[in-house]
Parts: structure tokens; C-alpha cells; sequence
């Protein structure tokens, strides 16, 4: 894969939006003089009770592109890109927000992450070799699973028995039995799928589709799409309230975010945030969303109860992914 193709998935699938250039041209650029802020290649740290980065940033891999948080809080997993071969994945200690694992070695170009909900794996999107790495996190062993092609996104149920994957280039989503580590269904979506996210329940699987602009509802105990959601431009991230009531999309060439009452199944809302938003995540007492943006390296703040965007946080060039600790106390940016 071409390194320009690479970024085009690593800066979530924003190939509509001529971004590669700029991505390509940060990334090239020269280092120095940069302050902590302005590192690439890291992570950086929001105390949510000031919304103001609260720690020195932590270096990373190169090329990080995703970051999911074990669900006791402890660790912080970060997917590297590496370009022009396999990635790998660095641990954090939240403890120390220093890094406790380097790398462990994954497929060709990773792309995004989830844990297990009992924390024993971490699976990796292996955009480059239609696979997904299954990281036992106590011994640190890989192993992987077939895919379908150009897989993306990634997302456990509740109860762990299934992961899904999104796969950008057939359109389908990939059904794992986690108990047999294998694929056992594809189930067709839209055209370029790129972000997914499980309601609360487990009913359903909620899959963003970036050059179509919807949302495909699929009804996880038939595995059949039962909905297609119209969402704003280029919906490139989605992520569910813990009360599952509500679904918001980040959608690219809007700068918003679409919020879809899941009771209807009916996008209600447009909120405005920062420029070309890539991720989203939301706070446990579903009180605020964080959304990064990605050229202006802002992290937005929006009110969930009043819909709007409250504030902004500077946090440096080419913020691209985040996650949100289980106290909701941090979020951990990740700068590509």
C-alpha cells in the first residue's frame, strides 16, 4: 500500500475530502521548536474537570492512528501505523501515563482498536492484511483472524462473544465468534463503512458509511441490516451513549455531528464542532461528548443535554483518535 493510500484510512477515511495532502505535509514537515503540545507520533492527557491537558505527552509508535483504555482504567493501548510494513501496538500505565509495553507486533497497517470487556484481549484492524490481530493481554501472544477486505473499524458486544469489523473495501462487516477466534458471518452494509459502535443492549450494531452517508442499523441477532440512517457529509466516527438512547456521528465535510434518537431510528439533530472531525467519545455520566478535530488540532467540547459545543481544547497537530477513562476523570488524544 502507497503511503498516500495509507493515510487516506488512518485519517478515518476522509479520501472524499482532499486531507491527504495535508496529513502527508504535517507529517513530512520539520520538528523542532515544537512544544510538548505539538508533538506527533504521541498522546496527550485532559484532566476533564479543567478540560486542560494535564500531563506531559507521552511518545508513542509511529504513526499512531487509534486508543482504546482496559476497562479496569489501568492501561491505554495504542495502535502505531508504522507505514510501508506491519504496525504494532504500545501500552500506556494510566498510573504513570508512561509507557509500559514498547510494541507488540501486528499486521500490516493497523488501523483502530477495542478491548474485551473482561480486558483479556485487545483486537487490531490489520487494514493491510484483511485480518484482525487477537492480542492476549496478560502473555502478550498475537494471533489473527481473516477478514474481509480493508478492514477498518472494530467494536466487542457487551458480553464478549462477538467482535465486528468493519471492511472498507468490500462494504461488508465481519462477524467474529470469539470462542472459536473466527469469522462465522459478512453481513453487507454501505458503501465504504468506516466506524461501529454496539448499542448498550447488544441488539444492535450501528455502522457509519463514509461515501454514502448513512448509517446501516443491523439487528446483531439476525445479523441483517433492518435500517439505513441518513447522516450529514462524510459520517466518519459514531459512538453511543451509555444510556443508549442516542447515537452521534461525526460527519467530515460538515463539521457536525448528527444525533440519531436510536428509539426511531431518525437523525434529529446537527451540532456544529471543530474542523473535519474524526473521533468521538463520551463521557460515562453521558454529560459530554469530546470530538477531535483533525486540521485545526482541536479537541471540541459539546453539551449533550443543550446540543452545543461549549469550548475547544488546543492540543497540537493531527489529533485523530481519543478515548475517555472509565471515571471519565481523563482523555487520551492521540496525535498522528
Amino acid at each position: 500500500m502507497s503511503r498516500e493510500n495509507r493515510f487516506e484510512w488512518t485519517c478515518a477515511t476522509l479520501l472524499l475530502l482532499g486531507l491527504v495532502a495535508v496529513v502527508v505535509a504535517a507529517n513530512a514537515g520539520a520538528r523542532r521548536g515544537a512544544a510538548a503540545s505539538e508533538v506527533r507520533s504521541a498522546v496527550s492527557v485532559i484532566d476533564t474537570a479543567t478540560n486542560r491537558i494535564s500531563t506531559a505527552t507521552i511518545k508513542t509508535g509511529p504513526f499512531p492512528s487509534a486508543i482504546a483504555i482496559s476497562p479496569d482504567g489501568d492501561r491505554a493501548y495504542v495502535v502505531n501505523a508504522r507505514l510501508a510494513g506491519n504496525g504494532s501496538v504500545s501500552v500506556i500505565d494510566t498510573a504513570t501515563n508512561k509507557l509500559a509495553v514498547k510494541a507488540i507486533g501486528v499486521g500490516r497497517d493497523p488501523e483502530q482498536i477495542a478491548i474485551s470487556p473482561d480486558g483479556s484481549r485487545a483486537y487490531v484492524t490489520d487494514f493491510g492484511s484483511n485480518a484482525v490481530s487477537v492480542i492476549d493481554t496478560s502473555s502478550l501472544t498475537v494471533a489473527a483472524i481473516k477478514v474481509g477486505r480493508g478492514p477498518v473499524a472494530v467494536a466487542t458486544s457487551a458480553d464478549g462473544g462477538r467482535v465486528y469489523v468493519t471492511n472498507s473495501r468490500s462494504d461488508s462487516v465481519s462477524v467474529i465468534d470469539t470462542v472459536k477466534n473466527e469469522t462465522i458471518k459478512s453481513v453487507k452494509v454501505g458503501d465504504a463503512p468506516s466506524a461501529i459502535a454496539i448499542s448498550p443492549d447488544g441488539t444492535r450494531a450501528y455502522v457509519a458509511n463514509t461515501r454514502d452517508d448513512t448509517v446501516s442499523a443491523i439487528d446483531t441477532a439476525t445479523n441483517k441490516v433492518v435500517k439505513q440512517i441518513r447522516t450529514g457529509d462524510t459520517p466518519t466516527a459514531i459512538a453511543i451513549s451509555r444510556d443508549g438512547r442516542r447515537a452521534y456521528v461525526a460527519n467530515a465535510r460538515e463539521n457536525s455531528l448528527s444525533v440519531i434518537n436510536l428509539t426511531t431510528e431518525k437523525s434529529d439533530k446537527q451540532i456544529e464542532v471543530g474542523h473535519r472531525p474524526t473521533a468521538i467519545a463520551i463521557t460515562p455520566d453521558g454529560r459530554r461528548a469530546y470530538v477531535t478535530s483533525l486540521e485545526p488540532g482541536l479537541v471540541s467540547i459539546v453539551d449533550t443535554a443543550t446540543r452545543r459545543a461549549t469550548g475547544a481544547i488546543g492540543v497540537g497537530p493531527l489529533p485523530i483518535a481519543l478515548a475517555i477513562t472509565p471515571d471519565g476523570r481523563r482523555v487520551y488524544v492521540v496525535k498522528n
